[in-house]
């Protein structure tokens, strides 16, 4: 199975030769020694995952390939055909209110979401495969969207880099009051998946193709009505750090002092009790956003190791305290009642939390969990964490808050990581 990390075959002939005499021929006979060595393509737009997962990953078996990273029985290659043929493009968003549990109310919401997820889940098949039919649908996908301006007639809330005045978010304590702000950073937030995606798996196909022209001219509309980053938060990608990031690597510049800052200033955010800064304590919501931030966490982390920033020593400790406050807090959610009362931007019911997926379900944000068991193998838990998973590796192939598999990928590596 042909992957991002391209096998090369190094043949190296002569090692020696002699003459053998059959009856009236004469043969030449040669060993010939085959050395085989991987390399990573250096054109590629990959601003998340290091060198060495991808070497891990091209020496994994082609059975854990195709058990992390197929798309479940073809309905994902299904879904997005219809969104070639059948689906509406969307638009704009307009509707969400700041709580953000009105979805259903919000026109082409969940079909933008839906298009997000199922296409991450098509490019990361098509890329770990290398098929060709499955290529040319993700792009021709990405090409329709992009022609047809979609979702850029959404109230952009920034201007130069900067939020403007004018779009408001949590005026109301229920979170209730409708939010132009929620719009404007959820689409922002759905395209640059989108870009992450593309730019991962597909920006490298058939490079000249002038559809690539039109795709990344429709990414660039989306990368300049993003915020500039500046202080780092968790959320919106890490405080828009992401996007910036891929941003500068796509245009040849070196993100490595964002990088940087983003470690430097995640490093306080991690807690000594295992809490996430202003996420652990998000009322009956604590453990979603717990959990969204350890994403964040672990994938920001990943986003050093890919360009060699030092990690502090001491943040393995409490990242491990915060993967177990998470675990504790799914099996009973009384134990997110310490740090949820808090209220922080949410609201506090004593013993519940609103957090309806199950672990070996998840359709988004279980990334954390397989590049946790990457990282570290040997921890309780990692064995914790597999026990939950498993049955669930269909679930890796996609993942709608990176835009790629990432969870295929770190699973995968995982098999590759001693051979």
């Amino acid at each position: 199975m042909a992957t991002f990390s391209t096998l090369i075959a190094k043949i190296s002939l002569a090692k020696w030769c002699k003459v053998v005499v059959i009856g009236k021929s004469i043969f030449l006979i040669c060993m010939i020694q085959i050395v085989f060595a991987y390399s990573i393509r250096a054109e590629t737009f990959n601003f998340i995952v290091p060198s060495e997962v991808l070497l891990d990953f091209s020496r994994a078996d082609p059975a854990a390939k195709r058990k992390y990273c197929s798309s479940s029985n073809q309905s994902a290659k299904r879904e997005i055909k219809r969104y070639l043929t059948e689906y509406p493009v969307p638009e704009k968003i307009v509707g969400y209110n700041s709580r953000m549990d009105n979805e259903q109310d919000v026109e082409f919401a969940r079909l933008t979401g839906r298009f997000v997820l199922r296409l991450s889940e098509v490019m990361t098949d098509a890329w770990a495969s290398n098929t060709h039919e499955d290529k040319e649908l993700a792009l021709n996908a990405l090409t329709r969207w992009a022609e047809n301006n979609a979702l850029l007639q959404t109230k952009s809330c920034t201007r130069n880099g900067r939020l403007t005045e004018g779009c408001t978010e949590w005026k109301q304590r229920d979170g209730q009051d409708l939010s132009d702000s929620k719009d404007f950073s959820t689409v922002q937030m759905w395209v640059m998946k989108l870009a992450n995606g593309y730019y991962f798996t597909l920006a490298d196909y058939l490079r000249n193709d002038p559809r690539h022209t039109k795709i990344t001219k429709w990414f660039g509309d989306f990368f300049d009505r993003n915020k500039k980053p500046s202080k780092v938060y968790f959320g919106l990608d890490h405080g828009w750090y992401w996007p910036k990031i891929l941003d500068l690597h796509r245009r040849g510049k070196d993100p490595t002092k964002l990088v940087q800052k983003l470690i430097e200033h995640l490093d306080t955010q991690v807690l000594d009790d295992g809490a996430l800064k202003d996420r652990t304590t998000r009322g009956n919501k604590a453990l979603w956003y717990h959990h969204s931030a350890m994403h964040e966490t672990m994938v920001s982390l990943e986003v050093a190791r890919r360009f060699g920033v030092s990690i502090p020593k001491d943040l393995d400790r409490r990242i491990e305290l915060a993967g177990s406050l998470f675990i504790n807090g799914y099996r009973d959610n009384a134990f997110m009642d310490k740090w949820a009362k808090v209220a922080h931007n949410g609201v506090y019911e004593q013993g519940k939390q609103d957090f309806r997926n199950t672990i070996d379900k998840m359709p988004n944000g279980h990334s954390w969990f397989y590049i946790y068991a990457y990282r570290y193998p040997d921890s309780t838990l990692t064995t914790a964490l597999e026990d939950m998973l498993s049955g669930a590796f269909r679930q890796a192939v996609k993942e709608g808050m990176v835009g790629f598999g990432l969870g295929c990928i770190y699973a995968a590596a995982k098999t590759g990581h001693s051979k």
